[in-house]
């Protein structure tokens, strides 16, 4: 029996699924592999022709993108039918369609869909708009996993594992929970905001399997569209020997993507992926595939065309006229990754998958709803309410697949400006009420400390000096850990973390107003530590924790 590689197309499909998920499981490790970690990603040309239009340098890894391209100008549409992690799940959802049992013929006029969607998304990249590519296949399958399907394993895991602890099967639970850690297991739950719009996308495309088999893929997938586009005619095809056809027209009603056109005799080779199910059903055994066949390359009309690029580009335009978002004073608190260094370069660049949302070890990392412009949807941001971010990590810079997220050193990360910590003296407790609190100060990581706690010669009702905090701005970096771990519970914290650009804050201090300050800076310029806390909480100056000792009036003469 000869080998045929469709033969095995359902372990290839599942080969591919599998890598995708542990390639995207891997994202924040350190490992050194033959190829990236955001392969599928690299592998998509639509990301790298967004990214090109956009007025952008190709990124290294966007080459693997042209491995693609030839792939579809020789075989036609098999990345679909046999890498696309989307198309595979498709397929694992293809029952759907016995539940109506829609006859196909009445979406055959859908057919040129997919390139309408194709021409909005590169008219909007070509406009700087990269909003559209949420709706790529493979992006949004990479950003459901991240805010779903990771954060659901990793809490049936720990749940499945918590009990194995006091057991005797506790190295086996240790084992399994430490090899997984970071990449499905995470010691804290992760959260997203945006998860529910997140997921409903998903399951819409998903469910519109119930209206056709891989309905998604056949009548709106943009992916699709610029795949079928290159390969209307490709080197090799499906081949139908017409002296053995008898027209039974058994291949037209196996066909997942109604590519069999003619009686069964030729092939719409923008929708063919090369699945040979037709061939299987084929009573002569008279498909096969091979060089040149005849081909039925449905073109969609001048009319249509013309009306399908003119009413994209339009479109685009007058939605970056209106969408693009503006740094308005409500966003002020809108901080972006470490290595991002220009609000609207980023817009062009981003194409939302989430590959930033998965390697962030902290979690602070949100996708973006509305509340920041349209334009920002499910962009990547900092939300501190949820952690900090890590200073000794730049894991987000490292997957950036369309360099949204500039590469960088952790040294440059270290020392990048993301924001700027500004404390609302109405919130903090020790400036409303001579509170003995320092967190922010303790929880600093930086080596020269950006907030400094001030001796007031002020006592409180104990007898313990009032010191108060200040930022010190020009070494505020913007971590926001100051911000996640403040202890005032209110929708603002006592301290706040503003993206650049804001007024400057009058109460903050400099470096340079620390010298001549008792007690401000140690021999290396460092600023040393000028508060200790007591046991019960309260607050009194290091290396000068006395307490107010009661003079004695002298009598009067």
């Amino acid at each position: 029996m000869r080998f045929k590689v469709s033969n095995y197309r359902r372990v290839i499909q599942a080969f591919f699924f599998l890598l995708f998920i542990v390639l995207l499981g891997i994202t924040a490790k350190q490992t050194n592999l033959l190829f990236p970690t955001q392969l599928f990603l690299a592998s998509d040309p639509l990301v790298a022709i967004a990214a090109a239009l956009a007025g952008l340098p190709v990124v290294g890894i966007a080459l693997y993108s042209l491995i693609t391209v030839a792939i579809t100008l020789l075989f036609g549409r098999v990345f679909c039918g046999y890498v696309c992690p989307m198309g595979t799940l498709l397929d694992l959802f293809s029952p759907l369609a016995k539940v109506v049992g829609f006859k196909q013929k009445r979406f055959r006029i859908l057919k040129v869909v997919p390139l309408i969607t194709l021409f909005l998304v590169l008219a909007f990249s070509l406009f700087k708009s990269s909003i559209l590519m949420v709706f790529d296949p493979i992006v949004l399958l990479t950003r459901t996993f991240t805010v779903a399907v990771f954060p659901g394993v990793s809490v049936v895991i720990s749940k499945t594992m918590s009990p194995l602890f006091n057991t005797s099967l506790s190295k086996f639970a240790d084992s399994v929970t430490t090899s997984l850690n970071g990449m499905v297991v995470y010691s804290d739950p992760r959260t997203f905001i945006a998860t529910s719009w997140i997921v409903l996308l998903f399951i819409l495309v998903v469910g519109l399997n119930i209206l056709g088999k891989r309905f998604w893929c056949r009548y709106l997938c943009p992916l699709g569209g610029l795949l079928g586009l290159l390969g209307k005619i490709p080197l090799f095809r499906r081949r139908v020997e017409a002296t053995a056809c008898t027209s039974c027209l058994s291949c037209t009603k196996v066909c997942d993507m109604d590519a069999v056109t003619k009686k069964g005799l030729a092939t719409d080779a923008g929708n063919c992926m090369l699945c040979m199910k037709c061939r299987k059903k084929c009573p002569q055994h008279a498909i096969s595939w091979g060089l040149k066949p005849e081909l039925s390359t449905e073109i969609p009309s001048r009319r249509t065309a013309l009306l399908a690029i003119g009413g994209s580009v339009a479109a685009a335009y007058l939605a970056s006229l209106g969408v693009k978002a503006r740094v308005l004073p409500q966003n002020a608190l809108l901080v972006r990754p470490p290595g991002v260094r220009a609000e609207d370069e980023f817009l062009n660049k981003c194409v939302r998958c989430g590959e930033c949302l998965k390697a962030c070890p902290t979690n602070v990392l949100q996708p973006a709803l509305v509340q920041y412009g349209l334009e920002s949807l499910w962009t990547p941001h900092l939300d501190f309410t949820v952690a900090g971010c890590d200073y000794s990590c730049n894991a987000c810079s490292r997957v950036c697949p369309t360099g949204a997220i500039e590469s960088i050193t952790l040294k440059e990360k270290q020392k990048l400006v993301i924001g700027k910590a500004v404390i609302d003296r109405k919130r903090c407790y020790p400036w409303i009420a001579g509170h003995g609190c320092q967190i922010c100060y303790n929880m600093c990581p930086l080596p020269e400390k950006a907030i400094y706690m001030k001796d007031t010669n002020k006592y409180d009702a104990s007898g313990m000096m009032i010191v108060l905090p200040y930022v010190i701005e020009d070494r505020c970096i913007g971590c926001g850990i100051c911000e996640n771990e403040c202890p005032v519970k209110c929708t603002q914290k006592g301290i706040t973390v503003f993206r650049p650009g804001r007024p400057k804050d009058k109460n903050s201090m400099k470096s340079s107003d620390l010298k001549g300050l008792a007690g401000s800076t140690d021999a290396t310029g460092t600023a040393s530590p000028v508060t200790t806390s007591t046991a019960t909480g309260k607050s009194q100056s290091a290396g000068n924790a006395q307490k107010k000792t009661p003079q004695k009036k002298s009598p009067k003469k």
